[in-house]
């Protein structure tokens, strides 16, 4: 009977522990509906307020390859800037474990613990891309100063926080 007891307090401890460790674990569904929402926010303010990355490039960005979050936990954009009668791409890619916070002046973008935004370049027509720099800042968009940048800004904050309690 002693062990009857025994084995039956074996098997409620492994039950009871097994569900308390689902408790904790993140709906995948929720955390990837979140990195949609978070990457089509991304997105709309990049089309609509194209980032501009010089004085080099004649004017601002089209996206080449979308904001997108890969199963590992890496933010990515590619954008396509004029030059002349040619192009240049710019990728940026930054672990969105290290978000801080969104920033805004003239641009707007995120801001990382530390430098971990690597960003590749091509050359002039080139599809080539080569890392040469790493940053603390994400630049996103472009929105200026007034009333549209602080509505994007409030907007983008909220979106990294629902962005961020998926990723607990």
């Amino acid at each position: 009977m002693k062990k009857c007891y025994s084995l039956l307090w074996v098997l409620c401890t492994i039950v009871c522990t097994g569900a308390f460790a689902q408790q904790s674990v993140v709906n995948p569904g929720s955390r990837a509906k979140a990195a949609i929402q978070f990457t089509k926010l991304l997105t709309e303010a990049a089309t609509v307020y194209p980032p501009q990355l010089s004085y080099l490039t004649e004017s601002g960005a089209k996206i080449e390859s979308a904001f997108r979050i890969s199963e590992d936990g890496i933010l990515s954009v590619t954008f396509r800037y004029p030059v002349e009668n040619s192009y240049t791409l710019y990728r940026l890619t930054a672990p969105v474990s290290a978000i801080k916070a969104v920033f805004y002046d003239y641009y707007i973008g995120l801001e990382f613990d530390s430098e971990v935004v690597k960003i590749a370049e091509s050359e002039k027509g080139s599809r080539e891309l080569k890392e040469n720099n790493t940053l603390s800042m994400f630049h996103i968009a472009r929105p200026g100063d007034g009333p549209q940048g602080e509505r994007l800004r409030v907007r983008m904050e909220e979106a990294l926080q629902a962005f961020k309690e998926s990723y607990k």
